[in-house]
């Protein structure tokens, strides 16, 4: 975020902050009317959009202005309206790399937000959904929603990974597998691999349909439960923790690297993808938002944890090598060796 002070400062990041909401509804509303869709289907009016979407004209125009103002959409020649690179690849609903599901989960969330002053009064969180059954209803919907950013890191890092390590990935260990994203990346890039997931049964369910989208089905095993509690079995090439260990809190989450350690065979490798702040917590906004927000909300111990602190934890359970990998994601991977 820009640095602002003395006689220099301006309120412009404040107002900015403030309207930042008035859009991310503008483009939900857009997503969850379709559109983009539409327009990518050839609607090019206001007048067509909304005929498409079954919306009033005048608040389909608005909404389509501000699109356009916000950089989602383009003015054509005729007085109408184009998609840009960005909304025709991730926001128009059969496109491959579509978000909507990200969408739905910032929806899904929204309310949620507006208590944050009610749980940093209190400590307590409005929901634990590491434990509650209403974590367990929203996380289906959850994991979807990650699923572009997961595995878009997933895959990077099969490409970052030494051809030599990823020779030897035969059995994978897919803890908190949520869509699968994770394992997905390894089981497409080599076809010798066979995945074993762990998580709660209404999830697993999830991962099954992105398995069979896939096509990779028949490589995939389940176990299903909670993870603190599911034995993990051994000797797996390679263990992915991704987006779990913030959930966790500290306890429980060295407690995860650990058992990955012992589920792993000798010079096994352990991958960890998370939301990662600086050392010194000062940056990047999005992890440390990310726990100012989501994590008091819905946990009674997640947090992010620095670098450092995995390079401790990772140290302390034995792993004798650990490595990081920037890649296209909230923050850098964690690799370590067995």
């Amino acid at each position: 975020m820009p640095s602002q002070s003395g006689d220099f400062a301006t309120p412009e990041q404040i107002i900015d902050d403030l309207w930042a909401p008035r859009a991310t509804q503008v483009l939900l509303t857009a997503v969850e009317l379709g559109l983009f869709s539409h327009l990518a289907a050839g609607a090019r009016s206001a007048a067509q959009v909304a005929a498409a979407a079954d919306c009033d004209p005048r608040a389909t125009a608005r909404v389509l202005d501000a699109l356009t103002a916000l950089g989602y959409l383009d003015p054509d020649d005729g007085g109408g309206y184009e998609l840009t690179a960005v909304s025709r690849r991730f926001l128009v609903q059969d496109s491959p790399s579509y978000l909507g599901d990200m969408c739905r989960e910032t929806r899904l969330l929204w309310d949620s937000w507006s208590r944050l002053t009610e749980v940093v009064r209190s400590g307590e969180p409005v929901a634990r959904w590491e434990e509650e059954a209403d974590g367990r209803e929203n996380f289906p919907q959850l994991v979807s929603a990650w699923f572009p950013m997961s595995f878009g890191a997933a895959r990077a890092a099969v490409a970052a990974l030494p051809e030599s390590t990823l020779a030897g990935v035969d059995r994978v260990l897919d803890v908190a597998a949520g869509s699968g994203a994770w394992s997905l990346a390894f089981a497409l890039a080599r076809p010798e691999v066979r995945v074993t997931t762990v998580d709660h049964p209404e999830v697993t369910e999830v991962t099954r349909t992105f398995t069979r989208s896939f096509g990779v089905a028949d490589r995939y095993e389940h176990l299903t439960g909670d993870i603190r509690r599911v034995p993990f079995g051994e000797d797996y090439d390679l263990v992915t923790l991704g987006y779990i260990v913030h959930t966790e809190g500290p306890e429980w989450g060295r407690h995860l690297i650990e058992r990955a350690y012992a589920a792993l065979r000798p010079g096994g490798t352990l991958l960890i993808g998370d939301m990662i702040p600086d050392d010194d917590r000062s940056g990047p906004d999005i992890p440390l938002v990310f726990a100012a927000t989501d994590l008091l909300l819905f946990s009674r111990d997640g947090d992010v944890f620095t670098m450092s602190d995995y390079r401790r934890w990772l140290t302390d359970a034995g792993f004798r090598e650990v490595t990081t990998y920037d890649v296209l994601a909230p923050s850098p991977l964690l690799v370590a060796t067995k």
